[in-house]
């Protein structure tokens, strides 16, 4: 247990830390399609857990459950203590669980600042009667590196910056738990180091749990205290991600010479 604690230079009590979610024999079904299969696993407060597997393997569905965009078909999924499979999406966010997508999803007739003030107005309720909106807009695009860019047309935002955008409207809710959905997809690897960077300077300066869900394995195993990898619905390994690289199981059905890059 030493090495994990160790692995981003985070002490054991921290790693050790209560789950900020937990997931209890949780399954998703689609017709006769079982996407999730029986998945339990915690999700550490403070940690950065990474999630990988192959194509088909459930890494969507799963993010979506745990965002409320799907409801579970069996299972408990729980979010601080609280039940909240079955709530509506909106209310997971409220609760400060926020989720960034593959393709940014951004509105593109408005300026980089609008899209981020639009997303703090989808934080927790009470908070916008304290009239900190600006504030919290401010914040997020300054830690994204945003800020000399806020009157700038999003539509004209290249790759990198759109999913700059996306985040900080996403950190604008000022949420504790946030999902990433292959954050680095499309990034060449300057862009990858850039993005990497940010999310150890979120984790640092303001103490998020991150879950990034990515195909970019070596990435994923230098950012991450543990990595969860799927397959078929079914959790094939949870563990620090020098020993998930050495785990004969793991090498055989999702990583190969191909995908360990």
């Amino acid at each position: 247990m030493q090495a994990e604690s160790l692995h981003s230079g985070r002490t054991a009590a921290q790693v050790a830390a209560a789950p900020i979610m937990a997931l209890d024999r949780v399954s998703k079904q689609f017709g006769p399609l079982k996407a999730l299969d029986g998945l339990s696993f915690d999700i550490r407060s403070g940690e950065i857990l990474g999630i990988a597997g192959p194509n088909g393997a459930g890494k969507s569905t799963l993010l979506n459950v745990c965002t409320g965009v799907l409801k579970p078909t069996s299972g408990a999924l729980s979010f601080e203590g609280q039940a909240v499979a079955g709530l509506a999406a909106h209310h997971y966010c409220g609760l400060g669980i926020a989720r960034t997508f593959q393709i940014p999803q951004i509105f593109s007739s408005m300026s980089v600042e609008e899209n981020v003030a639009t997303g703090a107005l989808f934080g927790p309720t009470e908070r916008l009667a304290s009239g900190a909106i600006k504030d919290r807009v401010d914040e997020a695009l300054a830690i994204t590196g945003l800020a000399s860019q806020r009157r700038q047309p999003a539509g004209q935002a290249d790759l990198l910056t759109r999913k700059r955008i996306m985040l900080a409207a996403a950190l604008a809710t000022e949420p504790k738990l946030v999902f990433l959905d292959e954050p680095l997809s499309g990034l060449n690897g300057e862009e990858v180091d850039i993005f990497v960077a940010l999310f150890r300077r979120l984790h640092s300066a303001r103490g998020l749990t991150l879950v990034v869900v990515e195909h970019k394995v070596r990435a994923l195993a230098d950012l991450s205290d543990r990595i969860l990898i799927l397959n078929a619905g079914t959790l094939l390994c949870l563990d620090r991600p020098e020993a998930m690289l050495r785990d004969a199981r793991v090498i055989d059905i999702y990583l190969g010479a191909r995908n360990f890059a």
